[in-house]
């Protein structure tokens, strides 16, 4: 039972750190025209704000990790949602 667990665990780690976090560090930039960027992995996240965003030195939106990797998610939700409309 404790490696269904484990799998499990490791494959909701890969869909939100690895996916969700790499579309979000692609599309946002690209969306947004620049004004809001994604931070570096491993950066610590007690810098940013209760909404997890800080704004930097240039007046850009930094988002953590841990909400860029959510956006992503919603992103490929939706992305996936659009196909499935249009292919069904």
């Amino acid at each position: 039972m404790w490696v269904v667990q484990a799998f499990v665990e490791v494959f909701f780690y890969f869909l939100v750190d690895v996916i969700g976090y790499t579309v979000a560090r692609l599309i946002l930039p690209v969306v947004s025209f620049g004004q809001i960027r994604v931070a570096a992995y491993n950066c610590d996240e007690e810098e940013f704000g209760w909404l997890g965003s800080r704004r930097e030195g240039f007046g850009r939106l930094e988002l953590g990790a841990g909400v860029a990797s959510g956006i992503g998610l919603v992103i490929c939700a939706l992305y996936l949602a659009a196909v499935l409309w249009f292919v069904g």
